[in-house]
């Protein structure tokens, strides 16, 4: 659990470094082009780029520390004895659907890479780089989902609003 602990830490500070230079290059871009340069042309496409890549690196992170979007409210209602057993139901599914999107993004980068397919805009990226990102998360996803199934500590906390 350590070594899943520390690879999402360190896809999670990946993204961070990733959507402050996305910003920085931004503010770089405009500027130039305030200043009536003509900037850098690739500076979008990494950004656009940069969108996958960081909602999949920081995901796995954000399912272990329950910081994803979930709703309580169905929890809050259900007598205390049943809460437990509905959070691991729901954890159970998440693994599951995690599961076939790992499976799904695993054979399109495959064809992607088989293929030689490229996404070609300011620059030709392969496509199975951009598509990548996504067997690998979700697959770290899915462990992480399998916490909750089978571990101590569970997805919900069966209290509705915000628990921070």
């Amino acid at each position: 659990m350590r070594l899943l602990d520390q690879l999402c830490n360190a896809l999670a500070a990946l993204a961070g470094v990733y959507l402050a230079g996305t910003m920085a290059a931004i503010v770089f871009q405009a500027t130039a082009r305030s200043l009536g340069l003509s900037g850098s042309s690739h500076v979008f496409t990494f950004t656009e780029y940069g969108l996958l890549w960081i909602a999949m690196a920081a995901s796995p992170w954000l399912v272990r520390i329950r910081g994803h979007v979930f709703i309580e409210l169905f929890s809050a209602f259900l007598p205390l004895r049943f809460v437990r057993a509905w959070s691991r139901i729901v954890a159970a599914i998440c693994v599951i659907v995690c599961l076939f999107l790992t499976w799904y993004s695993t054979q399109a980068t495959l064809h992607a890479w088989e293929r030689g397919d490229a996404d070609m805009r300011s620059l030709d990226m392969p496509k199975w780089l951009l598509l990548g990102s996504m067997p690998i998360c979700f697959g770290l996803m899915a462990l992480n989902f399998l916490r909750f199934v089978f571990g101590r500590e569970t997805l919900h906390t069966g209290q509705p609003g915000v628990h921070e």
